[in-house]
């Protein structure tokens, strides 16, 4: 039996190690998990060449689009200024129509999470995160929305939507967020 010498080794440890690091390199990048929502589309959903065949295929689809009109668009978050747990208009109008979405349901509970950038100490974005949340859910039960309906919590900083220390990035993890609670 022929004996392996070192040398031979390290370099077939080497070849595969740098195998498996260009390996890497042909990955596919994995894609974020949210889409990127599109301007609203008032056209029934139609395949080019499809062919309606009855009358009451063409009012089911016509039905559809007229639901699909009525639908309400819902913000599921709002931002904030730095420091500040006040309601701009754009946060107002957010809120206005997750009021009128809230509205057509009865049955729908929310929950309110207030957010924070990373400055400032723990204890004060987990206080501040609460007042942003109450912010929402203040001018949510003003305008109609019954209190038992809704639940907040603050995470602070404690999860950031994105990383980094720009204030463009600080300015997007300064906000509240709705969530469904689940039954």
């Amino acid at each position: 039996m022929k004996m392996i010498s070192s040398k031979k080794i390290i370099c077939l440890a080497f070849i595969l190690v740098s195998l498996s690091s260009c390996q890497n390199l042909f990955k596919k990048t994995p894609q974020p998990d949210f889409k990127i929502q599109d301007e609203v589309n008032t056209q029934p959903e139609i395949q080019p060449y499809e062919t309606i065949n009855s009358e009451q295929d063409a009012i089911a689809l016509n039905q559809q689009s007229q639901q699909k009109l009525q639908e309400v668009e819902v913000q599921d978050r709002i931002f904030f200024g730095y420091d500040a747990f006040d309601l701009n208009d754009e946060s107002k109008k957010a809120l206005d129509n997750q009021i009128a979405w809230l509205k057509s349901d009865e049955k729908i509970k929310i929950i309110i999470e207030g957010h924070c950038d990373e400055r400032g100490t723990r204890e004060y974005n987990l206080a501040l995160g609460e007042r942003r949340a109450n912010s929402a859910k203040k001018y949510l039960t003003d305008k109609g929305i019954t209190q038992n309906r809704i639940s907040l919590i603050s995470y602070g900083k404690e999860k950031p939507a994105f990383f980094g220390a720009s204030e463009e990035i600080f300015a997007k993890n300064r906000r509240a967020v709705t969530i469904v609670e689940k039954n």
